[in-house]
Formats: C-alpha cells, structure tokens, sequence
C-alpha cells in the first residue's frame, strides 16, 4: 500500500471498510448536509462574544490545531499512513487561504451581523464556478453567466442594505465578500489535496498554518491574546471542535465522489440556519430588503446550477 496516498483511495480497495466509511462513499451528499448544518452554528457563536475577531480566530485556531494534530497522530499509528510532501503542500496553501477566511469572517461579523454577512456565503458557487473553469477546465455556458449576474444583482442589493442600516458598515461588508472568495479558494484546494493526504491529517496541516497566518496578523496588529476570557476560550473550543473539527471532517472527506458545485450549493442552506439562529438566540433584527436581496441571490445561483452549463459541470462533462 502507497503510504502517500491520500484516505479517498485507500477506502476504495479497503475490505475492512466500516460502516460510517461505506454511509459517506454511497450518500456523500447527507455528510455535506450535515456538514453545513454545523457550519450554520459557527456565526452565531462568533457573534455571541465581545471578544474580537482576530482574538477569537488565533485560539479557535491554535486549540483545533491541538486537536486535529492528536487525531492526526492517533490515525497514523493506526493506519501507517504518512503524507508525503505533496499532501502537506496541499494542506498548507489551503491554510493560508482558510487563515485569510477566518480574519475576514471573525472581522465581518463583529463589524456588521450574522446576517449580513452569512448571506454573503450565497456568492460560494459563483466563486467556486470560476476557480473550477481554471482549475478543472469546467466551461459553463452564457445561461450560466446570466444566471450568475442575477446573483451578483441580489447581493448589491444586500450590500447596499448592510451597509446603509443601523449597524451597517461598507468595509464589514467588503470583508465579508472576500471571506467568501478565500473560502472558495480553500475549497478548490481542499478537493485538489484530497487524493494527495488522508483528511485529518490534511486539516490539521492546513489549520496549523491558518494559526500561524493569523498570529502574525495578531502580533503585527497587537491584538491582546493573552487577556482573553474562560468564557471566549470555551467558544472558541466549541467552534474549533464542532463547525471546524467535526463540520470540516463531513464536508472535506466526501469531496472525490460529488461535484465540484455541489458543496456550495448545499451550504446556500448556512446563511437562512445561521439567521434563524442569530434571530431567535441573539435577537438579531432581519432587514426586509435584505431577506429580498438573499432571495434573488439564491434565485440566481439556482439558476446558475440548473441551466445547461451547470447541469453539465454537475455531470463532470
């Protein structure tokens, strides 16, 4: 057995494959809806601090590295499996794209809102469309691009709702964007690195590096780690345990056997699960023109997905 290899292949030959590992290689999709159900409590809990963003990044960041690196150990042990140094190449420019995520997103939201900025994620499968086309070679037809400026339409009109309302701010919303771009990025990479490196190791090389993008920002910026409270650690280690650890895992080892523009589409679920939550644990207020803007999005990216070009890019042809 190639011990770089990464888990996707060794499971298609395993025999003693367990039950869990046969459920996630016939029902990829359930793993990626569970998956974006636990991504749905990450703004929420974010948003439930006074901690800032940054702060709040380097120790969900540093305590998921702790854990992921352990898990990655005990499956080395187990399997003797070692990534070799294409797996780890993987792992770390993912992490250097999922670290700029985080900043962005820890930022947005203390910035703006869980709603804002979760409806920002609506933009995940037109970013993922254009990383595939270079990366994949997937060519979507004009219906899609049409499709694709709808969606760019609804979420100026959130835009312009965020950043106009009472807690609005233009560079939150900016950064909320660009969280999305990066996660993106981090995506694409992620389906790249899984046939190179099993996934926890492959998450605990890319969010070991995220840490370390982050510290610098944190030392650079003088953000004040060292004062944070037992309260923010213990939301800091949910997130790095549930939406990070175990929501990362669901959504990260399924990737060789689903479409590439399946994942974002699925996670278009985040934003209305995270709102609802923000609403009803956080009595966030939900802007009309905003709900009005997150639909033509969502209207768009379907339709995007369901036109001609994306039925193909969904079909891999």
């Amino acid at each position: 057995m190639v011990v770089t290899t990464g888990d996707s292949r060794q499971q298609t030959v395993a025999p003693d494959e367990n039950r869990f590992a046969r459920l996630g290689r016939r029902h990829p999709l359930a793993l990626i809806t569970f998956g974006a159900f636990l991504f749905s409590t990450g703004p929420v809990l974010v948003a439930g601090t006074v901690v800032s963003g940054p702060v709040l990044s380097f120790w969900r960041l540093w305590i998921g590295s702790l854990f992921m690196g352990t898990l990655s150990l005990v499956q080395i042990r187990r399997s003797g499996r070692r990534p070799g140094r294409a797996g780890w190449s993987w792992a770390g420019r993912a992490g250097i794209a999922f670290g700029i995520h985080q900043l962005f997103f820890m930022i947005a939201i203390k910035r703006t809102s869980v709603v804002d900025v979760t409806l920002m994620q609506l933009l995940a499968p037109v970013f993922v469309g254009v990383l595939a086309a270079v990366v994949f070679g997937e060519r979507p037809g004009a219906s899609f691009r049409v499709w694709s400026v709808v969606s760019m339409i609804g979420t100026g009109v959130v835009v312009l709702a965020g950043a106009s309302g009472p807690e609005g701010d233009p560079f939150g919303i900016a950064l909320a964007i660009a969280n999305v771009a990066f996660f993106a990025l981090y995506f694409t990479w992620s389906k790249q690195g899984r046939d190179h490196i099993d996934t926890i190791p492959f998450l605990f090389g890319a969010v070991s590096t995220a840490a370390v993008v982050v510290s610098s920002y944190v030392l650079v910026s003088g953000e004040p780690v060292g004062s944070v409270s037992r309260n923010a650690l213990v939301v800091a280690a949910t997130i790095a345990v549930v939406p990070g650890a175990l929501g990362h895992f669901v959504s990260t080892w399924p990737l060789p056997w689903v479409a590439a523009n399946l994942p974002p589409l699925i996670q278009l679920s985040v934003p209305f699960l995270a709102g609802a939550m923000a609403y009803f644990f956080l009595d966030e207020p939900v802007e009309l023109l905003q709900l009005a803007g997150g639909l033509v999005t969502l209207v768009g990216v379907i339709g995007a997905l369901r036109s001609t070009g994306g039925r193909q890019l969904a079909a891999g042809t």
